[in-house]
């Protein structure tokens, strides 16, 4: 059932772009990374596009975040998905080819909605988000076709079924993980053009099928909410944020804090360390109070602890795309040491932007080497701070973003015709991508 929809009444100049963006979650507010991404996105096209957002919300207090999206848009849409721990998607994938998380982002009507949305409206470009959207688009729709992909969701499973130490999981993970990237691989054919954050990811898609016409398309961080900070006084103060909730966050914390902070400890007596972010497990959240460690749960504002930040950590050891989390500490000016996988992806260089090193021992002796100098850490803030504003900056991402979607557009223009938008599609069968 759809539970909220709204459009406006005034209509804008022929000659904007009308985009329909596909999104797995409402974009609002950007307090993970799902949410920086197209949040930033709608945000910017509709200051000179023709905005409309179909998606999904996962609990019904979330509607009241609606409304600073209706203040841009000028349609939104908003249908639930099941819940985490629904049994409905557990018990259809296991008799389908389509993936778990597929099924869980899977909702009948939402498909009605945006097919009788793109008859009516002939859609200049329909976006969709994550591979959980790519069933809502047919494939055949007359309009430009673009799919971004904010990670490769199969290999984030192989690599966690690498990782596990649990024969179960590992072999659930593993044969997960293959059945995701296939209908990540088959979903991407409906596309004219498949955009990723990590071009790790694009080489990774190209691998599986050269002839997808796929680009790496960067990620971006707003400047003005994360200005250059000033390096606080006192002992070096360690800090990892990241939602707890999310394995690859709690998993990364986790290994830190039993491997390699101690290690650390033995060299720097007086450092702290601090992780933030919503819903650590037990495991992590025991270790509150012990050995200079502070586990905060969710915070309201995240600023307030990187302000306190000497040293800012990424220690995941599975992922995919690109952690935003980074982007925002280089932003911030903060000295990063991250493990290769924290970091994949992202263009910073190893001594220069930030420090690059695998736990246990080689983490910890970059940690060690920038909490003992001052000179060193003010090197790297620099750095990040300039590539931040050099790169990464949304506003020059979105701007090119949408320059290449006008460009596509006018190349599509160029060498077809378009036919009318065709009527009575049908919702796919759940064994098709």
């Amino acid at each position: 059932m759809c539970c909220a929809a709204w459009r406006k009444r005034k209509r804008s100049s022929k000659s904007s772009m009308k985009i329909l963006f596909l999104l797995p979650q409402i974009p609002y507010p950007p307090h993970s990374g799902g949410r920086i991404v197209t949040w930033n996105t709608v945000k910017r096209f509709a200051e000179s596009c023709e905005v409309r957002v179909a998606c999904l919300y996962h609990h019904p207090a979330e509607l009241e975040d609606l409304d600073p999206v209706k203040a841009i848009c000028h349609e939104v849409a908003a249908f639930p998905a099941y819940g985490k721990w629904s049994i409905t998607p557990f018990l259809t994938c296991a008799v389908s080819p389509w993936p778990y998380k597929a099924h869980r982002f899977f909702n009948r009507e939402l498909f009605d909605y945006v097919q009788r949305l793109a008859r009516r409206e002939s859609f200049d470009v329909i976006h969709a988000q994550n591979f959980y959207t790519t069933p809502y688009v047919v494939g055949d729709e007359t309009c430009l076709k673009i799919h971004y992909k904010e990670n490769v969701e199969g290999n984030i499973l192989l690599r966690y079924a690498k990782t596990s130490r649990n024969p179960l999981i590992k072999t659930a993970a593993w044969a997960e993980g293959r059945r995701t990237r296939r209908f990540e691989w088959q979903a991407c054919k409906k596309f004219d053009q498949i955009l990723t954050i990590s071009p790790l990811d694009r080489d990774t898609l190209l691998r599986l099928d050269p002839s997808l016409p796929i680009r790496h398309q960067r990620p971006g961080v707003d400047l003005d909410a994360y200005p250059f900070l000033d390096e606080p006084s006192g002992p070096p103060n360690v800090v990892f944020t990241g939602t707890m909730s999310y394995y690859p966050n709690s998993d990364g914390a986790l290994a830190f804090l039993q491997t390699t902070w101690p290690l650390i400890k033995q060299q720097v007596p007086n450092i702290r360390c601090t992780i933030v972010g919503a819903d650590p497990p037990e495991a992590i959240r025991r270790m509150h109070g012990h050995n200079d460690i502070c586990i905060t749960g969710r915070v309201e504002h995240i600023r307030e602890y990187l302000q306190s930040t000497h040293i800012y950590i990424v220690p995941l050891r599975v992922g995919g795309g690109i952690r935003l989390k980074i982007l925002e500490a280089m932003a911030s000016g903060l000295a990063i040491v991250s493990t290769p996988i924290g970091c994949e992806g992202l263009e910073g260089k190893h001594g220069e932007h930030l420090l690059i090193a695998e736990m246990p021992d080689n983490f910890a002796d970059a940690v060690i080497a920038l909490a003992n100098n001052h000179e060193k850490r003010l090197y790297i803030r620099n750095n990040a701070r300039a590539l931040a504003e050099n790169v990464y900056d949304w506003d020059i991402v979105i701007r090119s973003q949408l320059e290449l979607y006008r460009s596509l557009l006018s190349r599509r223009r160029t060498h077809s015709e378009f036919p009318a938008s065709e009527q009575g599609k049908s919702a796919p069968a759940s064994g098709t991508a």
